[in-house]
């Protein structure tokens, strides 16, 4: 059974009557119903801190709030609750991680660390600022006219000093999905460690981290229908539980004690230990309501629902003289992202005038910029995205409006008048 994408947008208050169609998902999505009442509700009848009381409120909210990390454990097919960390969002995630190896000493002077020139800034910023403290050389794989990482070149450019492969699963200009088994089993032969920026991966497709043979896993509980403020850090159990947070306050440790005039700590156990201060408790009730409602859709239906639009829009944007696609041609190789250009129009612009016919996309260098700069594109690129509550005539919709501001505006110097 598929995908009912016009029975989910009820679920969807912001959709109704209100003339938008709503295509910056890679961005961030909307939130049903259910996540928005399942907050209200914790927060109206059992709100209270987490792990700090024996009273009832708190251990009630405890309860719910380690089942959060039992629920999205099982989402992405982790082996324990405890390797599932929560931060802010999937930039605090892949910092947390970068800042977990650089501390413990992983990645030294000399050592190697290993990127993309595909990769948002999310995945980039951090690798590039360790490996300026550690000492270390920063390599990325470069793209090819499609912006697809050269993922042949790895093998020549991977060594024994290589201590990190860091790359987004799928990115979020192209839409391109990369081949992590195949990464991930390249890295290993070399001893080197895998994080994946999942952020457009795991909302839109089933993902099994133990399958992919990740080692850290970044994304975002507002990607994937939840609410902002939490992302998640999957973390492998064997590996987190020997490395020292980088990040010591309350809620990381089980005892400091002052010795012959040292301060002594005894860490808790994971995943306490990188979850700092009060934690996104509300958020994580959100986020697992969130995976809860995916859940019920199956995520086999949404990435076959996402394909399906996708395939639509490239045929149909194809079509249109003035426009340019980036990334692959076929819909196979990427999930629901279609980025573009209109040929002699400023992106900002095309998106103000799209925006005027009621088209919600995503306008600029999308955290890219090397990305866009390979691509010939240092202004940026029009992005639609689609998720669960787009049906097929939100893409003609899309087309439609492409056509006209092409038709009226391509060429033209100026943007469309206010």
């Amino acid at each position: 059974m598929g995908l009912d994408c016009r029975a989910l947008r009820r679920d969807f208050p912001l959709l109704e009557n209100r003339g938008i169609v709503y295509l910056d998902n890679a961005a961030s999505t909307l939130k049903p119903s259910p996540v928005v009442e399942a907050m209200v509700s914790f927060t109206h009848d059992t709100y209270a801190n987490v792990h700090r009381g024996v009273y009832e409120l708190s251990l009630k909210a405890s309860r719910l709030y380690e089942e959060a990390h039992e629920v999205v454990a099982g989402f992405i097919g982790a082996e324990s609750w405890e390797e599932i960390v929560f931060t802010r969002n999937t930039s605090e995630s892949i910092q947390l991680a970068a800042m977990l190896l650089y501390w413990n000493g992983y990645i030294g002077r000399g050592d190697e660390v290993v990127v993309t020139e595909a990769d948002h800034h999310s995945n980039l910023l951090p690798w590039v600022r360790v490996a300026e403290k550690a000492g270390a050389r920063l390599k990325l794989v470069p793209v090819n006219s499609r912006g697809i990482p050269e993922w042949r070149a790895l093998a020549s450019m991977i060594s024994e000093r290589t201590r990190v492969v860091a790359f987004g699963h799928a990115s979020n200009v192209t839409g391109y999905i990369n081949p992590v088994k195949s990464i991930s089993k390249i890295a290993r032969e070399h001893g080197a460690m895998v994080v994946v920026d999942g952020a457009q991966s795991v909302p839109h497709m089933p993902i099994n981290v133990a399958d992919l043979g990740v080692d850290f896993l970044a994304f975002s509980g507002h990607k994937m229908l939840g609410p902002t403020g939490i992302g998640v850090l999957y973390a492998r159990r064997d590996l987190a539980e020997k490395l020292d947070p980088p990040l010591g306050a309350g809620g990381t440790v089980r005892r400091v004690r002052l010795k012959g005039g040292r301060v002594s700590i005894e860490w808790d156990s994971m995943p306490w230990k990188l979850e700092s201060g009060t934690p996104p408790i509300i958020e994580a009730v959100g986020l697992m309501e969130a995976v809860r409602y995916l859940e019920k859709i199956g995520m086999e239906n949404v990435r076959s629902h996402e394909a399906s639009l996708t395939e639509k829009a490239l045929t149909l944007l194809s079509g249109i003289e003035e426009v340019e696609i980036l990334g692959p041609e076929n819909a196979e190789e990427r999930l629901g992202v279609v980025s573009f250009s209109i040929r002699g129009l400023n992106p900002d612009a095309a998106g103000y005038a799209l925006s005027r016919m009621g088209i919600a996309v995503r306008t600029g260098l999308h955290c890219a910029h090397i990305l866009h700069d390979r691509l010939g594109h240092p202004e940026g690129s029009i992005r639609a995205s689609f998720y669960i509550y787009n049906c097929v005539e939100d893409v003609e919709l899309l087309a439609r409006a492409v056509e006209e501001v092409a038709r009226k505006y391509a060429g033209k110097t100026a943007g469309p008048a206010g």
